[in-house]
Parts: C-alpha cells; structure tokens; sequence
C-alpha cells in the first residue's frame, strides 16, 4: 500500500475502513448468532416431530396387539360355539 501525499487524508481513510469492516464484522456476528437460534429451534422441533411420531408407532403397536389379542379370543369362542354345535 503506498502512502498518498497528504497524511491526514491516508489516516481518516483507514480509520473509515476499519470502522467499516468493524460494522460488518458486527453485523456478521449478529446475523450468526441469529442463525445459531433459528437452528436450534429448528433442531429442537424436528426432534419435537420425531418423539411425537415414536409415540404415534408405539401407540399404534400396542392397539394392534390389543386388537390381534381381541380377534383371537373371538375366534377361540367361535371354533368352541362350532365344536359344540356339531357334537
């Protein structure tokens, strides 16, 4: 970087670009720790989403033995109400 002519012109410049990029800098790290807190967010919904749908399927199991465990007594009274009606 060469220095220009008049000093107090070259110093008032580079204060400007520091003041610059310490603005962006800023600005950066705001949007950041934004992005960090949407991603938490998001990460804690999708595991929100994935408990929830654990809970659905276990739900789900426990009626379907329920039902399967029903329809089995069912059929254990039907064949003894047949066997009993051909004897």
């Amino acid at each position: 970087m060469l220095v220009p002519d008049n000093i107090e012109e070259f110093g008032k410049s580079i204060v400007k670009t520091i003041e610059e990029l310490e603005q962006e800098n800023k600005r950066l790290h705001d949007e950041k720790a934004n992005l960090l807190d949407i991603e938490a967010k998001l990460q804690a919904r999708v595991n929100d989403e994935v408990a929830m749908r654990k809970q659905e399927n276990e739900e789900l199991k426990l009626e379907v033995e329920t039902l399967k465990q029903r329809c089995e007594k069912l059929t254990q009274y039907l064949n003894k109400q047949t066997a009993a009606e051909i004897a």
